[in-house]
């Protein structure tokens, strides 16, 4: 068995140090809003889904009877990231040496974004994995084919899996793809590779591993297609001020020290061209993702700046290249350990405050304009305060404004409860059931004060009757930092308005009423909570 040279051991050393800051993040930190959505639309077993490719709710569905749906579910992304990591070392080794290999492992692991997504229940995880592994593939095919194992048309069909792999996790994976084809197509000494069966077969062995994608996507209309590219639609004016407001986004997330030493490392590969092809190679990979998603917002939505790094990603290799090539090995040891401590003490100090809320106390005037915190807490308490007013009964389902506040819900009632999104996109939940098999049957309606505006008007015309309940608030460390309405809705009367389709189902006779469980049921027996 072959040794560990040194510089593998520090890159081992860095990603088992950080996966043991992964999962004491993922023990203490509550689910995003993105994380619980995820796990309870996973619940249900699909080819994909509404807004992303299926990967991660397969990864997440296949899991869920060994873990549960809470925080141990992240327990398989954290495991991806440590691979996608190892696999970022092994790719920079092979472009650029081993020093730069554990240069890059380091800055990517110091990244922010890099350091929480990488544990979050998320597609990011399994995208960055195939297409790190897609690119180590081909790297070692087009500049030390010597050490390959399985000839040119091996490691094209290889690298052939691994994009499809990535397409069944998020859309990127095109992107992937183009910036692979403009590597070959600029580099005169690559074109020959497009004379040959290789890369023609891995598209199409990619194409059949994202079948999945596609039949679901034309069995509903290519709806998760026009959901993702109606984020770039001309909304009739111009605002380039998106675009600085998106690089700064991106510079938060991977944090400026990191951002910039990247900036410079990929001018210096955009200077130096497809004549030095190693940094060609990443750049290439990454430009279509960076373009696309940077210059995007000048005429559609500001964006997420979380959309560019499966592009950045492919930057780090370059990154690991300029830092050890141009920094003297004792600064690059400096900025090393203080990188690591940056990233340590942020993330103590985030986990803790999105933990318990105590930033609120200390520092309310900090949190006067909201807390992006709250994103990461948990509405545990939401089922006590519903069973403590006897509103759980059977055949009840509920109704909330907001597809966040669905996963919320779905999440703290560990899905014995049906809810239904109304007012708002519920992007899978509106595929989670047939809107027929609420007639007749009660709700209960609830979500944060702020999005309850106007629906008890609009849901009146489909029930029997909608009466508001006393409010509560829901909050960290005893704090009431989220206020919410509740209502109750006896009988469905007629079909919730579905964004997507209408089920088949029996047509009811005119006048027809549904049987209502509650009907006979008078003002004297509803809960003591309403108004």
């Amino acid at each position: 068995m072959r040794s560990l040279a040194p510089a593998d051991t520090d890159a081992l050393a860095i990603i088992a140090l950080f996966t043991a800051l992964r999962l004491a993040l993922a023990a203490t930190l509550g689910l995003g809003v993105d994380e619980a959505y995820t796990l309870s639309v996973a619940r249900d077993l699909q080819l994909s889904y509404y807004d992303h490719p299926p990967l991660q709710y397969w990864i997440a569905h296949l899991f869920m009877p060994l873990l549960g749906d809470g925080r141990a579910a992240r327990l398989p992304f954290i495991g991806l990231f440590a691979v996608s990591s190892w696999l970022l070392y092994r790719l920079t080794q092979l472009l650029f040496g081993a020093e730069a290999g554990v240069a890059a492992v380091l800055a990517l692991n110091c990244s922010a974004f890099f350091t929480f997504a990488g544990g979050w229940v998320l597609p990011d995880g399994p995208l960055m994995l195939a297409l790190l592994a897609a690119s180590a593939v081909l790297a070692r095919h087009f500049f030390a084919p010597q050490t390959s194992r399985c000839g040119a048309l091996g490691a094209w069909l290889l690298a052939g899996f691994w994009i499809g792999i990535a397409a069944l996790a998020k859309y990127h994976a095109l992107l992937f793809a183009i910036g692979l084809l403009a590597f070959v197509v600029s580099v005169p000494s690559r074109r020959h590779e497009l004379r040959h069966w290789g890369p023609w077969l891995a598209a199409l062995l990619a194409l059949l591993i994202a079948t999945p994608v596609i039949v679901w996507n034309i069995e509903h209309e290519w709806i998760s297609v026009a959901y993702q590219a109606g984020r770039g639609r001309f909304d009739g004016q111009l605002h380039p001020h998106y675009v600085l407001a998106n690089l700064i986004g991106q510079a938060i997330w991977i944090l400026p020290w990191i951002f910039v030493p990247l900036l410079i490392a990929t001018w210096r590969a955009w200077r130096a061209g497809r004549t030095v092809e190693r940094s060609w190679y990443g750049l290439c990979l990454a430009l279509p993702t960076l373009v696309v998603f940077t210059i995007t917002p000048v005429w559609g939505s500001l964006g997420l700046p979380h959309w560019q790094m499966p592009g950045w990603l492919m930057l780090y290799p370059a990154l690991g290249e300029y830092a050890v090539r141009r920094t003297e090995p004792a600064r690059l040891r400096r900025w090393a350990l203080a990188g690591v401590a940056v990233i340590m003490l942020l993330g103590t100090v985030l986990v803790s405050h999105a933990a318990t809320g105590f930033g609120r106390i200390l520092a309310p005037r900090l949190f006067a304009r909201g807390d992006p915190t709250l994103d990461a807490f948990e509405w545990n308490q939401l089922p006590a305060e519903l069973r403590t007013r006897g509103l759980l009964q059977p055949g009840v389902f509920l109704i909330t404004t907001n597809w966040m506040y669905a996963g919320r819900v779905d999440e703290a009632l560990h899905d014995t409860v049906a809810v239904v999104v109304f007012g708002g996109n519920p992007k899978q939940f509106g595929l989670r059931y047939d809107p027929a098999d609420f007639l007749g049957r009660d709700a209960l309606v609830l979500g944060p004060a702020d999005s309850m505006n106007g629906i008890a008007e609009r849901l009146r015309p489909y029930f029997d009757s909608v009466h508001e309940l006393a409010p509560f608030a829901l909050g960290r460390s005893g704090m009431q930092e989220t206020p919410m309405r509740l209502m109750q809705a006896r009988c469905l009367l007629k079909l919730l308005p579905s964004p997507y389709r209408q089920p088949s189902h029996e047509a009811r006779p005119a006048g027809a009423q549904p049987h209502c469980l509650g009907r006979e049921l008078g003002n004297s027996d509803l809960p003591s909570g309403i108004l």
